[in-house]
C-alpha cells in the first residue's frame, strides 16, 4: 500500500479503490477538539508535486484555530440552520433545536471527517472541509469550508462545491464570505 508521510498529519494510507484519496489516522482537531481522519482528496503526487506542501501549511492554519474561533463561526452555521428551517414544514424541525440561539448551534453539529482539496478552477488554492452530520439536516449534513485552513469562506450541505461562487456558477466578487477572504 503506498503512504504519504505529512509532519503535520501523520501517515497517509492510499486507498484500495480510489487512487486519488489518501486518508490518515484520525488525530486531534483543536477547531472541535475531537480526533478526525484526514483525507487528501482528488491527489495525484506526480501531477500535483506543490498539493502536500499546501496542504501541510492549509492544516498547521487549520490546527491553529480554536474554541474562540468556533464561537466566530457560529453565527454562520445557525444561518445555514435557518435557512434550511425556511424550506421545511415547521413540524419538521427537531423538538430539541426550537429556539436555539447561534452560539448554541454547535451542540446540533456533529464532525466526521476533515478533507483536503485544491480548487480546480479560479483560484486554484487549498481548501480545509470540515465534514458534519447535523441534527437539522440528517440527508445532507453540513460542510464547513475554510481557504487555505485559515479562514471559514463556506458554511453548505456537503454539495461537493467547495465554495458557493462555484455551486452557483457566480464570480468569486459575488461569494461574500470567499471575496471577505
Amino acid at each position: 500500500m503506498n503512504t504519504i508521510e505529512s509532519d503535520v498529519a501523520g501517515t497517509f494510507q492510499q486507498d484500495d479503490k480510489f487512487e486519488n484519496l489518501w486518508t490518515s489516522a484520525p488525530i486531534l482537531i483543536p477547531l472541535v477538539d475531537i480526533e478526525l481522519p484526514i483525507s487528501y482528496v482528488d491527489l495525484t503526487p506526480e501531477k500535483d508535486n506543490l498539493f502536500i506542501k499546501e496542504a501541510e501549511d492549509a492544516l498547521t492554519c487549520f490546527f491553529e484555530l480554536n474554541s474562540i474561533y468556533k464561537l466566530k463561526v457560529a453565527p454562520h452555521i445557525f444561518e445555514n440552520f435557518v435557512e434550511y428551517c425556511s424550506y421545511i414544514d415547521e413540524k419538521d424541525i427537531p423538538e430539541q433545536m426550537n429556539r436555539i440561539q447561534p452560539l448554541s448551534v454547535w451542540n446540533f453539529v456533529h464532525p466526521t471527517h476533515v478533507f483536503v482539496n485544491r480548487r480546480p478552477n479560479n483560484d486554484k488554492d487549498i481548501y480545509v472541509i470540515l465534514a458534519c452530520e447535523c441534527d437539522w439536516d440528517k440527508e445532507h449534513g453540513l460542510q464547513l469550508v475554510f481557504r487555505q485552513g485559515k479562514k471559514l469562506t463556506r458554511v453548505s450541505d456537503q454539495d461537493g462545491h467547495l465554495t458557493e461562487a462555484d455551486a452557483y456558477d457566480i464570480p468569486d466578487s459575488e461569494d461574500q464570505l470567499l471575496a471577505d477572504f
